[in-house]
Parts: structure tokens; C-alpha cells; sequence
């Protein structure tokens, strides 16, 4: 019986190795057809009826959408979603050799799977070319982010973020999807000029410009870039199962330091809770709740400004935060981020007369470890 299954097991895998054998010979047939139809060029760039040609080729062959094509393909750009079932080809006229591609010298072809079957479709509304493909939900929800970009004194970059969907075997785009404090928008978009003196030079924006985390269903779309060594804004958005919305408070801030411990927390648009617990400990009734805080933000001239100017002024690129709340005549203050070249995780409280009776460094809570 051990010699009939050990039969059966190599019997398997040596199905299943010519399987990949055969898999891999016409995955290696399907590219040099496409690069042969690339190769015909006319002064540098591919024409429309090139473009269409490779395209029509692509949905003449819809087994490709298994092939995995782990080496890059040279003259055309492929983005496959996280869960395999959706897939971008892309070309562009000057086969992405010349300028980063800008607008209409791209076109892309959607390939998905819907029940048993694959299905292709061109995409005409994009600018630039799509560049990820991210699954939000078990319902064939997808985010497709697109990108686009020249270089003219300076690099200037553009990437948009729209939400598709499978629906009855047809790709189809899911129309104001983002909802913001502004209204709602068919798509995001992030865009920048690189004029010099901003960011590492080996940052890949594209990793970063929008980021998606299936489990929490939360979004989080660059809102400005920093300097080197500052860190990143995000704008939050929440998926609530057929959109995203921006989560309209922040989330809980909470650090400790042998002496106390302490949690803010948003109440409305413009009101901050503080707690404080002494002994540094992280459960337990508070010692102190004190009602009624701002927030307001430094900026790099040092100046200060308001949530409000912060949430609605997207060219802002704040160093830190600065919560205020008032208590029986004591001020305190609590500074969080970067000022003088290092990190702030500070609090001052300050008597009425205006003179500091307590000044110390905190730890946030990412680093807590309760005892």
C-alpha cells in the first residue's frame, strides 16, 4: 500500500512539472509574439494600429491570463491584482524608452476573470498607465492606480487612484467613490513638481503615493511631500463596502514615560480629549481628564496653524502637532514631531503665571511595553 501511494505522489508531481513545462514554453511563445509585433516600430514609436494589433492579439489568448510573466517584459508594462484576478497591459507610443509617458501616449487593456471565464476590454479614460492593482473586498471590488509624468525643468509626476468592479462578466468603474469634506470624486490624485531638495533619491513615490491595507479596509492617500528625513501626511479613508470615506476624526494618540501615561483622543471636528494616568501605567480608571483641546500644526518657518487650515490646505507639509488644553489655569502642552533636527515627545504644563512646573519626554505607544 506505501508503494502505491509513493507511485500515486511521484505520478503527481511529475503531472504537474510538465504541466508547468508546458505552461512555461507557451508563456515564453506568447512573448516573443507580442515582442515581434513590437518590433515594428516606425522611427522610435509604435502606431495606433501596432497598439491595437497586440491588444487584439492578448484577447485572442486568454490563457495568458495564467502566465506569470516573472521576468520583465521589455516595451510593455503589466500589473497584476493581489489576488490574480484582474490584469493591466500597457504600452505606450515611444515604448516607455523617452520621456515618462504623459496622458494619450498610453493605452491600456484591462484582462479579469469573472466566474470560469477571462474577459478583456481596452480602457480609454485613464491618464497615463495603471501601475497597481490592489483587491479591496470579496464583492471584485479593485483600486487601479494610474500614473503619468514628463521631465521639463524638473520632474513632474501625476498618479490617480479610481475604483473598478466585476460585475455580470463586465469591468466596470464605480463613479464618485471617494467622499471627502469636500464632496465626493470619481478618483484621487496626487500630484508633484521635483524641482530639487525633496526626498531621498531612491524613494519610489509609486509605493507610496497611496497605500492600502486590506485588512482594516483603510486607505491612506499621500496628501504632501516632505523634505528628507520629514515624514509623510496621509489623508484616511475607510471602506464601507461600496466606497471610501474619509475618516473624519484622528485616530487615538497615546505615550508614556515612567511618571504617566497618557491618551488623546478627538471628540468633534475641533475638540480634543486629554487623559492621564499616573505611574506610567496603560489600564485603569484616569487621573486626570481635561476637556476642550486644539490642534494645531508647525510648520517649517515655525509658524503655527489651525486643523482647519490644515485639513483644507493640501500644499501643507506641517513638521509636527501641537496639542493645548486648559485646566483649573494650567496649560498644558503636548509637541509632537520635528523641531531643531530631532524628534519631539515632549509635555509642559505650565502654572497661571505662566511658568513651567512640569517638562517631560515621552515614548509613544507603539514602543509600550505594560508590565
Amino acid at each position: 500500500m506505501n508503494a502505491l501511494k509513493h507511485i500515486k505522489f511521484v505520478w503527481l508531481l511529475v503531472t504537474l512539472s510538465l504541466i508547468s513545462c508546458g505552461r512555461n514554453l507557451q508563456e515564453q511563445s506568447f512573448v516573443q509574439e507580442v515582442n515581434k509585433m513590437l518590433d515594428g516600430a516606425e522611427y522610435g514609436t509604435y502606431s495606433d494600429e501596432v497598439m491595437q494589433s497586440i491588444f487584439d492579439y492578448i484577447k485572442n489568448n486568454p490563457q495568458s491570463f495564467e502566465y506569470e510573466f516573472e521576468e520583465e517584459q521589455s516595451h510593455i508594462h503589466i500589473a497584476t491584482s493581489d489576488d490574480g484576478n484582474v490584469r493591466a497591459y500597457n504600452l505606450e507610443r515611444s515604448g516607455f524608452e523617452g520621456n515618462p509617458s504623459w496622458s494619450f501616449e498610453c493605452k491600456t487593456l484591462l484582462q479579469y476573470r469573472s466566474g470560469e471565464d477571462v474577459y478583456s476590454e481596452v480602457i480609454d479614460n485613464f491618464d497615463g498607465y495603471v501601475t497597481r492593482i490592489c483587491h479591496i473586498d470579496s464583492s471584485k471590488y479593485y483600486l487601479l492606480e494610474t500614473f503619468q509624468g514628463h521631465i521639463s525643468q524638473g520632474i513632474h509626476e501625476s498618479y490617480k487612484l479610481y475604483v473598478y468592479k466585476v460585475d455580470n462578466n463586465k469591468l466596470q468603474e464605480v463613479k464618485k467613490c471617494f467622499v471627502s469634506r469636500d464632496g465626493t470624486s470619481d478618483n484621487l490624485e496626487f500630484s508633484w513638481n521635483n524641482n530639487g531638495g525633496y526626498l531621498e533619491e531612491d524613494f519610489a513615490l509609486e509605493d507610496y503615493a497611496f497605500v492600502y491595507n486590506n485588512f482594516h479596509k483603510e486607505l491612506f492617500a499621500l496628501k504632501s511631500l516632505s523634505q528628507i528625513g520629514m515624514p509623510l501626511r496621509y489623508h484616511q479613508y475607510i471602506w464601507n463596502g461600496k466606497l471610501f470615506e474619509i475618516r473624519k476624526y484622528d485616530e487615538p494618540l497615546e505615550y508614556y514615560n515612567d511618571t504617566y501615561f497618557i491618551r488623546i483622543e478627538q471628540h468633534s471636528e475641533n475638540s480634543w480629549m486629554y487623559k492621564c494616568r499616573n505611574g506610567g501605567k496603560k489600564h485603569g480608571e484616569p487621573d486626570l481628564i481635561i476637556n476642550g483641546g486644539t490642534k494645531q500644526y508647525w510648520l517649517y518657518n515655525n509658524s503655527l496653524i489651525s486643523y482647519d487650515e490644515w485639513v483644507t490646505d493640501d500644499a501643507s507639509s506641517p513638521l509636527g502637532e501641537k496639542y493645548t488644553f486648559f485646566n483649573n489655569g494650567y496649560r498644558y502642552e503636548y509637541y509632537d514631531g520635528w523641531s531643531n533636527g530631532e524628534q519631539l515627545e515632549v509635555l509642559d504644563v505650565y502654572n497661571p503665571n505662566d511658568n513651567i512646573v512640569y517638562s517631560g519626554d515621552f515614548t509613544p505607544v507603539s514602543n509600550y511595553e505594560d508590565d
